[in-house]
């Protein structure tokens, strides 16, 4: 006897790949947060090391110069 394709079950259970798809959103969602935030890290970063130089750059020179 065939298999009649209309009436055979689904390979799978759509509930399931709604949860899958849900899933991929919110992961999407969090890749695009982090990835918009990216470049004020850097800034910030970059700001906070040149501060940091500079800082020390003026305690060698008042150590140096007395």
């Amino acid at each position: 006897m065939a298999t009649d394709p209309i009436r055979s079950e689904p390979p799978f259970d759509i509930r399931e790949q709604l949860a899958r798809i849900d899933k991929l959103m919110a992961e999407t969602g969090k890749i695009r947060q982090e990835t918009r935030l990216a470049p004020w890290t850097i800034v910030v970063t970059a700001l906070g090391a040149g501060a940091a130089l500079f800082a020390a750059g003026a305690a060698f020179t008042k150590l140096v110069l007395g």
